[in-house]
């Protein structure tokens, strides 16, 4: 799959940042993004396609970003001209203030608070909300 979307903030504009700073290993790359499948995948999923669109290219298992990467990431980390911030679309357009509601009590169904009697177990021992722990024995 080769596509050129990378979106502020995910893995791949992750990926790009960390190699602006410094040339990277694929798994230090893979920590940095936080990926929980297997090295391969990871350097198919992500590298793969960084490195098919021109984004980065690796040397001798040390990844490094090309020019067009870092144009990339300049791309996504532009601001808008008056405030000096992130440039980030306006999604919703509606009243400033947030709704407090009408003031009530809250309403609690029948039984709902009968969690509280019952103890927190951990290893062999209860823990009461009162402060007790009961070892259990067995």
């Amino acid at each position: 799959m080769v596509t050129d979307k990378i979106h502020k903030g995910a893995g791949s504009h992750r990926i790009l940042l960390a190699l602006i700073e410094r040339e990277r290993t694929s798994k230090e790359l893979k920590k940095i993004v936080g990926s929980v499948n297997g090295m391969a995948r990871f350097e198919l999923e992500y590298m793969g396609r960084l490195e098919a669109n021109g984004y980065v290219h690796t040397v001798g298992g040390l990844w490094f970003i090309t020019a067009v990467g870092r144009k990339r990431c300049k791309d996504l980390e532009r601001k808008s001209p008056e405030s000096g911030q992130v440039a980030l679309p306006r999604t919703f357009i509606g009243p400033t203030t947030d709704y407090q509601g009408p003031e009530q009590p809250p309403v609690f169904r029948p039984g709902a608070m009968d969690f509280l009697q019952f103890p927190s177990r951990r290893g062999n021992r209860l823990y009461y909300r009162d402060g007790r722990v009961v070892i259990v024995e067995g």
